[in-house]
């Protein structure tokens, strides 16, 4: 929770969010102009048989002459099985302008993969090509429908089938205008912005998680140097050469004596004797009986 909390105040700064968000933008929009779109056009062929069948005959003693390939059950899904085979190899491909790791892509089969065909049980032949321009997709296209012709009648005349017997190619759907897929354009471009944002926040919160662990690592060096100034600010000047260095005395603590209060003139405590010079001193009168001092008073 504190990590989506973190990303999202680094969104909301004024200095990350925005410049963030519009780097991100203008680098999806060049990944988009940049990648260029990719055009497609198809063709869906049918093997058809002549009009007079597969068989014509020779003359009334001899057995008619058959075309061979008519003498398989499923016979033009035959052919069509055989024609795709011969075609569906990268030799085939790089004549027809589709090379290995190239621009082009070709794709020939029995209509399964066309959305629109709904049995692939019939003899069909489907042809799909996708290039980068719409120019080389047509050629591509066109090259690709002549060669099931030409490959159809090849085999039929290896297997000295009668010509008036030839299958032939006919065109169910004829080929299509090449149309722009924008698809891939859009997922680069969305997949550019969306890395360069991540990878901004990325940055922007490994920074802000170090710094405060920085501020730390830094107030031990700092005393550390304070240290060593007054160590320094305290080493004696070095003396004349010649002269023995002085021993550095540590300075001791001065202590303040408390101040004494003035002197009472009335204090006992402050009052000095006259020093005995070893006279005879006076007596000291006694106590007088109480009846005297009432007599003299």
């Amino acid at each position: 929770m504190e990590f989506w909390t973190a990303l999202l105040g680094l969104l909301r700064r004024v200095r990350v969010g925005p410049p963030l968000i519009l780097l991100a933008i203008l680098a999806g929009v060049a990944v988009h102009a940049f990648v260029p779109a990719r055009h497609t056009t198809d063709v869906s062929l049918v093997l058809a048989m002549p009009v007079n069948g597969g068989t014509i005959p020779n003359d009334k003693t001899k057995q008619g002459l058959t075309n061979p390939f008519l003498s398989f059950n499923d016979a033009l899904k035959t052919g069509a099985s055989i024609v795709i085979l011969s075609m569906n190899t990268q030799d085939v491909w790089t004549e027809l302008g589709a090379p290995k790791d190239g621009p082009t892509d070709i794709v020939i089969d029995d209509g399964r993969s066309n959305p629109h065909v709904l049995d692939i049980n019939g003899p069909y032949i489907y042809i799909q090509v996708t290039s980068d321009t719409p120019q080389r997709a047509t050629s591509v296209l066109m090259a690709a429908r002549q060669r099931v012709a030409d490959e159809l009648a090849e085999w039929q005349r290896a297997l000295g089938a009668p010509p008036n017997t030839f299958i032939t190619s006919t065109d169910i759907v004829p080929p299509s205008v090449p149309e722009a897929d924008e698809s891939l354009r859009w997922q680069a471009g969305i997949g550019a912005g969306l890395l360069v944002l991540v990878a901004g926040l990325g940055i922007a919160y490994a920074l802000v998680v170090r710094r405060p662990a920085a501020q730390p690592a830094a107030q031990p060096a700092a005393q550390s140097a304070a240290q060593s100034a007054a160590q320094s600010a305290v080493r004696p000047e070095p003396s004349e050469p010649g002269k023995p260095d002085e021993p550095v005395k540590p300075a001791e603590a001065e202590v303040e004596e408390p101040e004494q209060p003035a002197a009472d003139e009335d204090s006992s405590a402050t009052v000095e004797f006259p020093a005995y010079r070893g006279e005879d001193l006076s007596p000291v009168p006694g106590p007088r009986k109480a009846g005297q001092d009432d007599g003299e008073g």
